[in-house]
């Protein structure tokens, strides 16, 4: 049986845990994420159509970033959290 040692920003797969600590890095940090006001709702609707999220990537430069939803799944976070395994 072989180690292996996974980003847990990406899943990639990797034989040192430098490495993968190292890719870990270069995906940066998530400062901020919200749901702007205006648009990003639709109609009497409370799923939110488009997230705002602001990331420090591992040169501290700030990158912004706006992610649209083509589909949802009605869950609950908490046990999504639980799930994947996620401390935070």
């Amino acid at each position: 049986m072989k180690t292996q040692f996974i980003c847990e920003k990406c899943g990639d797969r990797f034989e040192t845990a430098e490495a993968a600590k190292k890719c870990e890095a270069s995906h940066g940090v998530l400062i901020e994420a919200r749901v702007m006001p205006g648009t990003a709702y639709k109609r009497s609707d409370v799923k939110a159509q488009e997230i705002w999220a602001k990331f420090r990537n591992a040169h501290g430069e700030e990158k912004a970033a706006k992610y649209q939803f083509i589909g949802y799944a009605s869950v609950d976070f908490g046990d999504v959290k639980k799930e994947r395994g996620c401390d935070e």
